[in-house]
């Protein structure tokens, strides 16, 4: 029998490929180069270099997205070899910001268990000039891949430098949750509730994109934890460069 988690990958990736061409209001495609699969200060690629592809759709004031990366057999995801991240959002106005709600699941492939969890978003943006400023909060239910339930919280700023195709990036985030079973959690919180940061620095000119980021964590990566998917040694700061084209 299909697990949830997989059936909630399944809705996704189905509501995104149903969407006709001629109801298409963007349709947006590319693939990406980068030393370190990192999200929310975490190595998802198990330290090494990874690649990704990914496809985008609007319509009828809705969004679906495809994202596809190579996982390098991480620790993290039980020998993973690939993830698909499936998204479906929306975007509503409310006076001078934006909200944003959508719904992600992680579908992995090549994994030597259940690895598939799902999570909710839901976020705000303010932009004045070339300044944006957010706050997001993806909330995971709990689930057995993930062991309990799981919550990070996200700050963000992002700034186009006049007059150049540059933008400089910084954001900081706090994961915290409930454990059902510290094995299993340790997953996406190798040593329990932790922060995590970046700043970046972004050369963008169609169809190319350059980036350089510094990430982190304050989680010990020195610490010994009882669990195969903690990998804290891929949990620490970093540099990160990635290469993207986009069609």
């Amino acid at each position: 029998m299909i697990g949830v988690n997989a059936r909630i990958g399944l809705a996704l990736l189905v509501a995104g490929a149903y969407v006709p061409a001629a109801h298409a209001q963007s349709v947006d495609f590319g693939v990406e180069a980068t030393t370190d699969e990192v999200r929310r200060g975490l190595s998802w690629s198990d330290g090494e270099i990874s690649a990704s592809s990914d496809a985008y759709v609007g319509f009828a004031g809705l969004d679906a997205a495809v994202r596809v990366s190579a996982l390098r057999k991480s620790d993290r995801h039980a020998n993973a070899d690939v993830v698909a991240d499936l998204a479906l959002g929306k975007d509503w106005d409310a006076g001078a910001f934006t909200l944003r709600t959508e719904a992600i699941g992680h579908v992995f492939g090549g994994a030597d268990t259940g690895m598939n969890y799902a999570e909710v978003g839901l976020g705000a943006r303010y932009s004045i000039g070339p300044l944006q400023v957010g706050a997001n909060a993806y909330y995971a239910p709990g689930q057995e891949a993930i062991g309990g339930d799981n919550l990070h919280l996200r700050a963000s700023a992002l700034a186009g430098i006049p007059a150049f195709p540059l933008s400089v990036s910084a954001s900081v985030g706090y994961t915290s949750g409930d454990a059902d079973n510290a094995v299993r959690a340790a997953r996406l919180r190798p040593v329990g509730s932790y922060s995590d940061w970046k700043v970046g620095l972004e050369y963008n000119q169609y169809p190319f994109t350059v980036g350089l980021d510094y990430v982190g964590t304050d989680i010990d990566t020195s610490r010994v934890v009882a669990s195969p998917f903690a990998d804290v040694r891929h949990a620490g700061d970093k540099v990160v460069g990635r290469v993207r084209l986009s069609f």
